[in-house]
């Protein structure tokens, strides 16, 4: 991994694939870095794309700042990079989960800087009705009791989503070293609190009018992405194309990977 200074602190980031090829931005979720896509990113890779992957703030080894981790924050670390790393062609962005709610909001507001977009099981109102976000907005939550409820459940949380799929253990272990980093609480906490898991219909429908080259894709047992959501997502972005995996959670990405990789390929075309 290689880290850069942005405005707001130390980004982790890895950029691979040959110089020439098509760049791809894989954007993870809410509480798990980069190795989200350990299952995509080689295969990306092997197809002739260049793949940029990075740990968004307060999340993995990247730094937590000591700002509201809003969805503002995540979409100015993202235009930073681009430009801290000199690209300024239009890029591919692959978004999951929460990760795809910053791909939306990120075009929205960026739409020269995007050739197509992505969105894997994506956020649209992650605040309505969870029970994690309910509990990080109580008025008198304090530290300990963040660590000893909401750190457990995301740790629930997240298990679920590699639930069955192959290495289930290191991935369990991977989250657990990522609930020891300096801030990780912390930041998780503002970002609950923060307007960053609320209602995103402006945004999907802003570039539901575009008509940009959309692909959406959801896994038809999401515990955590109601169909009624992904339904309002379509209907604000009618152009966009929609593949239902048929038993599949909120963990398409570990979970139904070849499935996820060959729809992602078919979306991005030849490299």
């Amino acid at each position: 991994m290689t880290s850069v200074q942005l405005s707001h602190g130390k980004t982790e980031y890895e950029l691979h694939g040959p110089e020439a090829g098509p760049l791809v931005v894989l954007l993870h979720g809410g509480s798990i870095p980069m190795w989200t896509w350990d299952r995509q990113a080689p295969v990306l890779i092997k197809a002739g794309f260049r793949v940029l992957q990075y740990d968004m703030y307060g999340k993995g080894k990247s730094a937590c700042p000591p700002l509201e981790h809003d969805r503002d924050l995540f979409r100015g670390q993202l235009l930073d990079l681009l430009d801290s790393l000199g690209i300024t062609e239009p890029v591919h962005l692959v978004g999951f989960s929460f990760g795809g709610a910053t791909a939306a909001n990120f075009t929205a507001h960026h739409p020269e800087k995007v050739r197509s977009i992505a969105l894997i099981s994506p956020v649209f109102h992650f605040a309505d009705g969870n029970s994690m976000v309910r509990i990080a907005r109580l008025p008198a939550v304090g530290n300990m009791f963040l660590h000893f409820i909401l750190m457990k459940k995301a740790l629930d949380r997240a298990s679920r989503l590699w639930s069955g799929a192959d290495n289930a253990e290191h991935y369990t272990n991977l989250f657990r070293d990522q609930l020891r980093q300096p801030g990780f609480e912390r930041g998780l906490l503002s970002f609950f609190r923060s307007d960053a898991l609320d209602n995103y219909s402006t945004v999907y429908k802003k570039i539901g009018r575009e008509g940009r080259k959309t692909i959406l894709v959801w896994g038809s047992e999401d515990e955590d992405i109601p169909s009624s959501h992904i339904a309002l997502i379509r209907s604000l972005m009618p152009l966009s194309k929609y593949h239902e995996l048929p038993g599949i959670g909120h963990g398409a990405v570990f979970q139904a990977s070849g499935q996820v990789n060959d729809l992602l390929l078919e979306h991005l075309g030849p490299a």
